[in-house]
């Protein structure tokens, strides 16, 4: 009688603990959900990050030889940026310092969006550090030559929820974890870090969830004006559709008391298919912050004064019509 008892209550032990523990995984991914969600109400912000790149040029390629030539710097690089961002009016900065594999020297690409109007300067292409180019987002967008308009980049909080819900909410609870130790953000504050790895123990489930979303995925930033309708179909019969998540990989965001996203690094591998057929690896190592939320921090960036029109650069890197 005793030894039912003790089996009785073994049984009963492990299923609350098993219980307890599927709770808690629903709680940290309910948690996630929200933060996605809280992102929408992110109005101003600064902000800053860093990426390192190792693409194939199965991704990153294009049959423009100037074009070509910028990506070709971009694919194995490491990419700095520090900024601020308002919705209303809409007003952006920020600095890209790029740094080549191999390079001791970074080039620096400064970027302003004031008035409708962006404007940046590229090494590359420019004469002086002074001369910048102008590109006018609204004409564009009202002449076809983009999907993008000032609207889609004010959208831009509500476009990270979107495809952030979409990729995560598929993603089963039992993938999610939160750190024991709070994570001390730059203003001194405390905020919890939750993470989903991929191993070789969710890598097929998490991949198979990936090629489910990749067209709605690709459809959102279509809708959003951030891919045009002929580039999503190029996308859906090429290569990029057989994209494969390769273990070990790691999502992971902090998340202060207010439920805002402050923190948040992926570091990926993953493969696609080249014009062969043959798969090349690649690896992006992200990490970005954010600070000052809805704080309206204004732009330190001057509207600059020696300007160029960006057509004139449009007829260098636009593919001839045949």
């Amino acid at each position: 009688m005793a030894k039912k008892w003790i089996t009785l209550s073994m049984v009963t032990a492990v299923s609350l603990v098993s219980l307890t523990a599927c709770t808690d995984n629903t709680k940290i991914k309910e948690a996630l959900d929200q933060s996605l969600i809280k992102q929408k109400e992110m109005k101003s912000y600064t902000f800053d990050g860093s990426t390192t790149l190792a693409i194939s040029d199965a991704w990153m390629k294009s049959p423009n030889p100037l074009t070509n030539g910028l990506l070709s710097l971009l694919r194995e690089s490491t990419i700095d940026w520090k900024g601020i961002s308002n919705v209303e009016p809409l007003t952006f900065q920020t600095d890209l310092k790029i740094t080549p594999k191999g390079s001791t020297s970074p080039f620096e690409i400064p970027i302003l969006i004031k008035d409708s109007k962006l404007y940046f300067n590229m090494p590359a292409l420019n004469k002086t550090a002074d001369e910048y180019y102008a590109v006018d987002l609204q004409k564009m967008s009202q002449t076809g030559k983009s999907p993008l308009t000032v609207d889609s980049l004010k959208n831009t909080s509500q476009l990270s929820t979107a495809l952030g819900s979409l990729l995560f909410g598929g993603i089963d609870a039992k993938w999610y974890k939160q750190e024991k130790e709070p994570f001390k953000l730059k203003d001194g504050s405390a905020a919890k870090t939750i993470s989903v790895e991929l191993t070789s123990k969710n890598e097929k489930e998490i991949n198979t969830l990936l090629q489910t979303k990749l067209p709605e995925f690709l459809g959102i930033l279509q809708n959003n004006g951030f891919l045009a309708a002929d580039k999503v179909e190029q996308l859906k019969t090429s290569g990029s559709m057989s994209i494969q998540l390769h273990a070990p990989g790691k999502m992971a965001v902090a998340i202060d008391d207010q439920g805002f996203i402050r923190d948040q690094t992926i570091d990926m591998n993953f493969s696609l298919a080249a014009v062969d057929g043959k798969k090349q690896d690649n690896h992006i190592l992200l990490h970005q912050t954010y600070d000052a939320i809805n704080q309206s921090t204004p732009l330190t960036k001057e509207v600059p004064k020696n300007v160029k029109n960006f057509d004139d650069i449009l007829k260098l890197i636009t593919p001839a019509k045949k």
